[in-house]
C-alpha cells in the first residue's frame, strides 16, 4: 500500500468527522483536530510503528474550521517535531523533549535493519488518544465527550494504517477512553503501571500493542520520589516487539 493510498483512504474518514465535529460550537481555547498525513517512508518500512499520546500542546483553532488539506499539510510541516512552528517569528524548532526523543529511539532500534533509517526518518506516525486540546492542555470531561467521534476515530486509522506495532503513550489518563473504543485485555509486562501488552479480541490493536506512562513521567521527579525508568522501558520494548 502507498503512502499516496493511506493519505487518500484518511482523507475520506477525515472529512467526514471534521464535518461532524464542526457543526458544533467551540470555543476559541479549542484546539483543531490533529490529523494523520502518510510519509512515503512509512509505507517502505518494515515494522510499521504508529506512537499514540495524549493531546496536543495547541493545534491552531477549532472554530476557525480548517480544512483537511489545511490540516494535513500541518501535520506534514510539522515533520515529525522536527520542524515545529511555534508562529512567534523565530526559526522552525527540532523538538527534544522527552517524548520525540522516545519515539524516535524506538522506531530506530526497531527498524536498524535497514541501513537507509536513521532517528530523522519519517518511517513512522504519531498521533493522541484526544485529537484535540483546549488551553493546550487535556480537555474537560464536556469537552471530551463532545468529541467522542473523535476518540473513536483512532479505531479507523489503525485500520487503514495496519501499524505492525502501536504505542500507547498515555498513561491511565485516557484509559476510559480507550477502554470505550477498543476494550483491550491488559498484560503488565513492567509492575507499577509502567508498561502494558494490549490485546483485543477482535484484533483491532496488532499482536504488538504496548501502553506506558507519558515519557516525560518516565524520567522521573525526586520531587515526588518518582525512579527514573525511561532507559528501562524504552529497553524493555523494543526486546518485547
Amino acid at each position: 500500500m502507498t503512502a499516496e493510498t493511506l493519505n487518500a483512504q484518511l482523507a475520506s474518514i477525515y472529512k467526514t468527522y471534521t464535518e461532524s465535529i464542526y457543526a458544533k460550537e467551540w470555543e476559541d481555547n479549542v484546539s483543531a483536530p490533529l490529523l494523520m498525513h502518510v510519509y512515503d517512508e512509512y509505507a517502505t518500512m518494515s515494522r510499521k510503528i504508529l506512537f499514540v499520546g495524549q493531546e496536543t500542546h495547541s493545534w491552531g483553532q477549532m472554530n476557525l474550521k480548517p480544512t483537511v488539506s489545511e490540516l494535513l499539510t500541518n501535520y506534514q510541516n510539522f515533520n515529525l517535531g522536527k520542524s515545529a512552528d511555534y508562529r512567534d517569528g523565530k526559526p522552525l524548532r527540532y523538538l527534544r523533549s522527552p517524548f520525540w526523543n522516545f519515539n524516535r529511539s524506538v522506531f530506530h532500534s526497531c527498524n536498524s535493519d535497514n541501513p537507509s533509517v536513521t532517528r530523522n526518518t519519517n518511517g513512522f506516525l504519531w498521533t493522541n488518544i484526544s485529537k484535540f486540546d483546549c488551553n493546550s492542555t487535556t480537555p474537560s470531561p464536556d469537552l471530551q465527550e463532545r468529541n467522542a467521534e473523535g476518540f473513536a476515530l483512532l479505531k479507523a486509522e489503525i485500520a487503514i494504517l495496519k501499524p505492525d506495532i502501536v504505542v500507547f503513550l498515555t498513561g491511565s489518563k485516557y484509559d476510559g477512553r480507550i477502554n470505550a473504543v477498543f476494550n483491550p485485555e491488559r498484560e503488565a509486562i513492567l509492575s507499577d503501571g509502567y508498561l502494558y501488552r494490549l490485546s483485543t479480541i477482535d484484533g483491532s490493536l496488532p499482536i504488538h500493542t504496548f501502553q506506558t506512562k507519558h515519557p516525560r513521567t518516565l524520567l522521573g521527579s525526586s520531587r515526588n520520589k518518582l525512579p527514573n525508568r525511561y532507559r528501562e522501558v524504552l529497553k524493555k520494548v523494543v526486546e518485547c516487539i
